[in-house]
This record gives structure tokens, C-alpha cells and sequence, in this order.
């Protein structure tokens, strides 16, 4: 069969689907992923076909700040949220849509895999059923589906224990729909309007996994809240997703792992890596001399000169490092807390420490906490003190470690590289058969 994968032109967005890619051609399907062009030569580097963005929303989303200097101009909060969700994931949805559909007409695909933020494939998804390919929705952060508990996605709130705190969670519910969740949603329709669509039966992000025929999850169900259960059985869990990294383990690495010290690896992920002063620096700061710990440094890509402050005796950086192989050797990971970084941590039982307070952020860190999996921080500039308190408890508590090996033996349960590529043959083979018979429209459940 034939795949399209589709994706905004991000990091921690394409680099899941460009697994799942590898995954369907390693299968025997054809694939190709439509993004950014600046991730033309990655994506051919693996073997897999590549169709650009049209030129007017080719951003490059590695640095929104550069694409979206608007951005700066609100402080992190709802704000900012509505901004970026107008302004960078909604209003490209007119060129992301026709140049789907000039795609589809060179490759004509019996399935679209696009990753939740890919709202250009709504257009498609809200038409007739029969007249679309098959479709899933990758997750690529926590789960896109109402909380059973009522409470809303943003602020990070634990599951509901009580009566009252489901009625505070409403309440904290209604404020952020009128704020934020509404008036996104509106926006939305009236693009979807122009171009003769219909609207949305519920939120964005909902809708984009919900309107399609198959939910991807890369983690395993006690990562995550209770939710609200899509009729059909479209939700899979199928563990995390690796990409395939480069690069050897340092060998810094093994020699601290063979001596017995202590190894914490720090990384602001491939985004939020603008400012190294946020997390790098404090961490070098708080154990950079200490003898008995080794501090691994990964900076997203940038220079190591863009570290602020001088190495420690003990540490050693780089611009990226292949977690695959470095996560075994490392005793706690402190990160703004990226979905990828995090279940990739966790399939190999690190505890962490998370700081961040922007984007989904909070979600992730609520559900490490949650879990007993790691240490959660309510700021996207944790002190030194908070650094050097906070991992030491990580690092002395085996209660951590524990929490962390037990989610990594239930994601371990799972192969996506053997169910990925049967849950989509075995959608796209019930999905020619009913579109055949003529079965009505897709909905939400």
C-alpha cells in the first residue's frame, strides 16, 4: 500500500512520523512524508519519499521564534497559546490542504498517517468518507482525548481524588474553553468555512485525532490519565517511538558507569534550546565539580560555545547524543520535558527531573509526577538549589528508579514496529471494503 505521512515542519513532529515511515517501508508499503522542505535531505537520507510544504507555510518551526518573532511579544500563558495556535497550526491549514490534495493526485495514498498538529488534513477528514484514503492520527504528546475526569489539558492537573476537585476542574474546564479552547475553535471554522468545509464537532486537537479512522499512542496506558474512551476501538498504545539516532556513547560515559558515579543527563530538547541559560546552565552549575556524578550536556543542535557558562570537570556536551544507546548508562534525566525525550527516558526505567511551564510541558511533567517516575518543577527556570535538591532526591530515592522500570517493562510489552504496520493493513483492508459498500461519513465518538 501507499502512505502518506504528514506533519508541520517541527523536530519533535516529524521525527516520530519519520520512525513510523521507516516502519510501514520496512513492512514492504511505499511511503513519503509531506512537511517542511528543511527536512528535505533527513527524510530522503532514510529511503523514504519527500513532498515539501507549499512555499507560503514552509516555516521552519526548529526555531518558532525566528518563524513567529510575534510570538515574543506575549508572555508564556493563554495568550501566547491562542497566538501560536491561530497563527502557526491553524491558518496554514488552506495551502497544507491543497497541497495535500495535489499530492494525493501524484500519490495517490490508500492511507494518511499525519501527527495531531496537522490540521491541514481537516478539510479531508470532515468530507465524505468514501471519498478520502484511510486515515490515523499519530499522538505526538499526551493523549489527544477528553479527560474522564472533566479536567482540561494545559495546567497539568493530577486525576481527580474527589467530588469537589472534578467540580474545580470544571470550573478551571469552562475558563480555559472561553479563553482559549473556543475562540481557537472558531477560528478554525471560519478558515474550514471559506473553504466549503464543515465545522468541528469539538476541540482542534480532539477533532484531529477523533475524525480519523485510527489513534496512534507512543506509550503504554499507565502513562496516562484516565480518559474518555473513542467508540470503535480507535485507540492503540504502541510503546515509544526511537528515531533513529547517531553518534557513539561517549566514552566518558562507560567509564563513569564502570566507577560507580552517578550519570544525569540534561537536555532542553530541539526547541526550547534558545536559552541555554534556563536548564543547562543551572545543572552545570549545581554538579559540575562534583566528583562523584558525570554530567552529559545535549544542546538540541546548537553550538557547544552557546553553553553560557564554562564545562565542569565532569561534564561533556554535545549537540546531540543517540539516546538509544545513552539512555541505559543514564541514573536521571533533567529536561523541559519534550513527550519523545520523556517516554523515551522512561522505556529505559530513568527517573527524571522536569521543569517547563510552556506548551505541553506541564501535561507531561503532571503525568511523570503522577506515575512516581520523577521529580516535577512549576518553572521554566528552576535555581540552582532546586537543581541540586531536586536530583539528589531523584538520584537517593530508589522509589524513582523503581516507578521508571515499571512503566519501562509494561512499554516494553509493546513492538510498533510489528503493530504499527498491521493496525494500518488491517484499517486500510476494512476501509476499502466498507467504502466499497458505501458506509456512511466518519465522526467523533
Amino acid at each position: 500500500m501507499k502512505v502518506l505521512l504528514a506533519s508541520i515542519p517541527a523536530s519533535g513532529h516529524v521525527n516520530p512520523l519519520l520512525v513510523l515511515a521507516r516502519m510501514l517501508r520496512n513492512a514492504g508499503h511505499e511511503t513519503a512524508i509531506y512537511t517542511g522542505s528543511v527536512f528535505r535531505k533527513k527524510v530522503r537520507a532514510a529511503g523514504i519519499g519527500f513532498y515539501s510544504l507549499p512555499a507560503d507555510v514552509d516555516f521552519d518551526l526548529t526555531n518558532v521564534e525566528a518563524a513567529f518573532p510575534e510570538l515574543l511579544q506575549y508572555a508564556p500563558g493563554p495568550q501566547q497559546a491562542l497566538y501560536a495556535m491561530q497563527h502557526v497550526f491553524t491558518n496554514p491549514i488552506p495551502s497544507q490542504f491543497r497541497g495535500l490534495e495535489a499530492i494525493l493526485n501524484k500519490f495517490p495514498a490508500d492511507l494518511i498517517v499525519h501527527e495531531t498538529a496537522f490540521f491541514g488534513v481537516l478539510p479531508l477528514l470532515l468530507g465524505a468518507r468514501a471519498s478520502r484514503p484511510a486515515s490515523a492520527c499519530l499522538s505526538i504528546s499526551t493523549i489527544p482525548l477528553p479527560r474522564e475526569d472533566g479536567a482540561p489539558s494545559g495546567p497539568g492537573l493530577p486525576p481527580a481524588t474527589d467530588p469537589a476537585q472534578r467540580e474545580q476542574y470544571r470550573s478551571t474546564a469552562d475558563h480555559i474553553t472561553q479563553i482559549l479552547t473556543d475562540p481557537v475553535r472558531e477560528h478554525t471554522n471560519r478558515i474550514l468555512n471559506k473553504l466549503g468545509a464543515q465545522r468541528l464537532p469539538g476541540p482542534v486537537l480532539e477533532s484531529s485525532a477523533l475524525l480519523s479512522d485510527l489513534i496512534l499512542q507512543p506509550c503504554g496506558p499507565s502513562f496516562e490519565f484516565p480518559h474518555r474512551e473513542p467508540s470503535g476501538k480507535k485507540l492503540h498504545f504502541i510503546g515509544p517511538l526511537f528515531p533513529e539516532g547517531s553518534g557513539e556513547v561517549p566514552p566518558q560515559v562507560k567509564e563513569a558507569h564502570e566507577a560507580g558515579r552517578s550519570i544525569v543527563l540534561v537536555s532542553q530538547c530541539t526547541v526550547a534550546n534558545h536559552d541555554l541559560r534556563q536548564l543547562v546552565a543551572p545543572v552545570i552549575e549545581a554538579f559540575g565539580d562534583h566528583a562523584g556524578k558525570l554530567i552529559l550536556i545535549t544542546t538540541g543542535g546548537k553550538p557547544i560555545d552557546s553553553i553560557p557558562c564554562p564545562l565542569g570537570p565532569n561534564s561533556v556536551a554535545a549537540p546531540f547524543m543517540n539516546f538509544s544507546k545513552v539512555f541505559p548508562y543514564v541514573d536521571a534525566l533533567v529536561a523541559l520535558g519534550g513527550y519523545g525525550t520523556v517516554t523515551q527516558a522512561l522505556s529505559c526505567g530513568v527517573p527524571m527531573v522536569l521543569a517547563g511551564c510552556n506548551q505541553d510541558k506541564p501535561e507531561i511533567a503532571a503525568r511523570v509526577a503522577w506515575t512516581g517516575s520523577g521529580v516535577r518543577l512549576d518553572t521554566d527556570t528552576p535555581s540552582v538549589a532546586q537543581l541540586r535538591e531536586s536530583v539528589g532526591e531523584v538520584l537517593s530515592d530508589p522509589r524513582y528508579r523503581a516507578s521508571a522500570e515499571k512503566l519501562a517493562l509494561e512499554f516494553a510489552a509493546f513492538d510498533a514496529a510489528r503493530d504499527v504496520p498491521r493496525l494500518c493493513e488491517t484499517l486500510v483492508a476494512d476501509y476499502s471494503t466498507r467504502t466499497s459498500a458505501g458506509t456512511g461519513a466518519s465522526s467523533l465518538a
